[in-house]
Order: structure tokens, then C-alpha cells, then sequence
């Protein structure tokens, strides 16, 4: 019998370990068939896992180096997986909270992309991710949270060209992430510019940032207003965040989690 022929069962394991919520169980099945058979058995096992199991034990991780997964799963299936991201957050924590979860998914978006210095690697990421609708909305997500910041380098990248942009008096994090994609895809950074400034024109509207609220007794002058079509407002964190949970595949879990007396990673987040 090849080794070949274990895999199937070792996907099974990590699937039920995940699914279970015991994620380092799953991390550690997956490091023993490293060690047993190679990483590119890892890499078969990985890039066969169903995407919201792969999704739950990656975010377990927060992408971090500490996960195996998170170094060897192919990026096609990063990128499916990502879809099923957002499948655990709630109306009401969107609306309370969406900065944690937009540090969240930060958190493991940046440590996917960065886990590696491999060039490549990090292009094919990104290239997969930002093929998709949920990829980019993700990415316009981070991106959200220093929309000024955005705005400085968007300005930069089409007047100057991503190779020759970059400076910004900002060291807010994303900025790396964004000069990642843009010298690396400028067409998949143009997607995501788009997704958070829907309406932006180049060289018609400028780009401004949407206030998240305004006071009952606040009205916009009617200077202000004449002036509303020279910009491409913004969507905001939270908005972006409500599309993104719009844009989790309905799924049902073929395999159901073992009940707990207490919620675990992988329980119910789909109902």
C-alpha cells in the first residue's frame, strides 16, 4: 500500500479535529504527516480539506508562523477558504465592534502574506485571494481602517505608478500590505481600491473618507453639498464588513461538531 493511500484518512482526521475545535490536535496531525510522509503530502491534504474547515483551523492561527498549515496550504485553497472567514461574526458584533474584527482578519491576512519571504509565494497568494469577490472585499476591509493613509498612496500609485509610490508619513500597518499588491498586481489593487470608493472617478472626483456618523441637528451647508459630486465617498469599515459577511457561501457542514457543554471553535457557525 502506497503512503499515498493515507492521506485520505489523515484529511478525514484533521477534519474532524477541526470541526471538534481541538485546532492544535489538527496542527499537530498535520506536523506528524510532515515528518512521516513529507510536506507535500501536507500540501495534498491541505489543498483537499473542505474550505470552511481550512478556514476554521487558518484563523485559529491568526495566520501566524506557529501553524504549519499556514505555510504549506496552496494558495488557490487559502483563497476559498477566506470566503468563510467572516461565517462566525454576528449582526450585533459588526455593528459594536467592527474595529476587533477588522484586526481580526488583519491579523490573519498579514500573516498569511508575510509568513513566507518568498516572493513568489506571496504574489500567488494574493493573486488567488484578490481574484475573488470575498478576497477583495476582505483586503478593502484592512485597508478601511486608515483610509486617509489610502487615500495619500492611491493618489501616489495613479499620478506617479506603484513602483514609484510608497512614501507616506503614516507607519500605520497595512502599509506594507497595500505596497505588497500593488507592485505585485496593480489591477488587483485597482479592485480593491474600487470596492471601498465605488463611485471614484481618476481624474473626475476626488477621493474622501465618509463619516461614520453625523448629529440629528448637523446639516451640511449648501456649499458642502454643491461640492458632494467632486468626491467618491468611501464605504466605511462596517460597511465593508456587512458585504463581507454577506458574501459567506451558504453551506451546511457535512460533518457535525461534537457537542461541547461549551461553545467551541466550529460549532453552529453556519446555522
Amino acid at each position: 500500500m502506497s503512503e499515498s493511500s493515507n492521506l485520505p484518512a489523515i484529511r478525514l482526521q484533521v477534519t474532524e479535529l477541526v470541526l471538534a475545535g481541538s485546532t492544535e490536535h489538527a496542527e499537530e496531525a498535520i506536523s506528524e504527516t510532515a515528518e512521516k510522509l513529507g510536506d507535500l503530502a501536507v500540501v495534498e491534504v491541505l489543498s483537499t480539506l473542505e474550505p470552511h474547515v481550512a478556514s476554521l483551523h487558518l484563523s485559529a492561527f491568526d495566520g501566524g508562523k506557529m501553524s504549519l498549515a499556514t505555510l504549506l496550504i496552496p494558495a488557490k485553497a487559502w483563497a476559498d477558504s477566506l470566503a468563510y472567514f467572516a461565517a462566525m461574526w454576528d449582526d450585533d458584533s459588526i455593528e459594536d465592534e467592527p474595529e476587533v474584527l477588522a484586526e481580526s482578519l488583519f491579523a490573519h491576512i498579514h500573516g498569511m502574506i508575510f509568513a513566507t519571504d518568498d516572493a513568489d509565494r506571496r504574489a500567488e497568494l494574493l493573486h488567488e485571494a484578490l481574484a475573488t469577490d470575498w478576497g477583495t472585499t476582505a483586503f478593502a476591509v484592512l485597508f478601511s481602517t486608515a483610509v486617509e493613509e489610502i487615500i495619500e498612496i492611491a493618489n501616489d500609485i495613479h499620478n506617479l505608478g506603484a513602483h514609484r509610490s510608497g512614501q507616506t508619513t503614516s507607519d500605520h500597518d497595512v502599509i506594507p500590505l497595500v505596497m505588497e499588491i500593488a507592485n505585485t498586481d496593480e489591477e488587483a489593487w485597482d479592485r480593491v481600491l474600487f470596492e471601498i470608493f465605488p463611485d471614484w472617478q481618476p481624474g473626475t472626483n476626488q477621493l474622501m473618507a465618509k463619516v461614520e456618523e453625523i448629529s440629528n441637528d448637523e446639516e451640511m451647508d449648501n456649499e458642502d453639498e454643491d461640492r458632494e459630486h467632486e468626491y467618491a465617498m468611501g464605504r466605511t469599515t462596517k460597511e465593508l464588513l456587512i458585504r463581507l459577511r454577506k458574501q459567506v457561501p451558504s453551506k451546511a457542514i457535512s460533518t457535525a461538531p461534537k457537542k461541547r457543554s461549551r461553545p467551541s471553535l466550529g460549532e453552529d457557525i453556519f446555522s
